[in-house]
């Protein structure tokens, strides 16, 4: 009897619940749906070392922030295989009421090794006809023929002015 019930609740409020319902020219009925697409772009390109594809997107947005993302591969004319020469990705996260970012990126190369990238811009003040904020960055390269590398980082100040 609980199931009848709760059935019954079910369907009544899908039932009253509101429908777009479109018509076409020969008569037949569709129910229009609302649908949130998020734009992904490919990029391509060959020039005389070769050819590189790749896609970038939103991944997640809102009115308070905002996840970026992208991938690509590149291959070299001259080399052998099918198989890219250079691959990697990277995310980029932006909080849209306060303006600052993040990212966090990765480029491997079979052979040559792996490349980490991370960085934060974090802004301080911002007026009119002005802003500062303060950027941090690091990287690292691991593996390859050279053996994992030395970290490198920096954090900066930016104070930007339009006279």
């Amino acid at each position: 009897m609980k199931t009848f019930i709760a059935f019954t609740a079910l369907v009544a409020v899908a039932a009253a619940l509101p429908l777009d319902v479109f018509e076409d020219e020969t008569g037949q009925e569709f129910v229009l749906v609302p649908v949130q697409r998020q734009r992904r772009d490919l990029t391509y390109g060959l020039n005389q070392g070769g050819y590189g594809l790749g896609q970038k997107g939103t991944v997640f947005s809102n009115d308070n922030h905002q996840l970026d993302g992208s991938y690509g591969a590149s291959k070299a004319w001259g080399s052998h295989g099918l198989k890219p020469d250079t691959f990697g990705g990277r995310l980029d996260y932006t909080n849209k009421p306060s303006g600052s970012t993040g990212f966090v990126g990765v480029d491997r190369t079979p052979g040559y090794g792996t490349d980490v990238t991370a960085g934060a811009k974090y802004n301080i003040a911002q007026g009119k006809n002005w802003g500062a904020d303060v950027t941090g960055q690091y990287g690292r390269h691991f593996g390859g023929p050279g053996g994992t590398g030395k970290p490198e980082a920096g954090v900066f100040l930016n104070v930007e002015g339009k006279f």
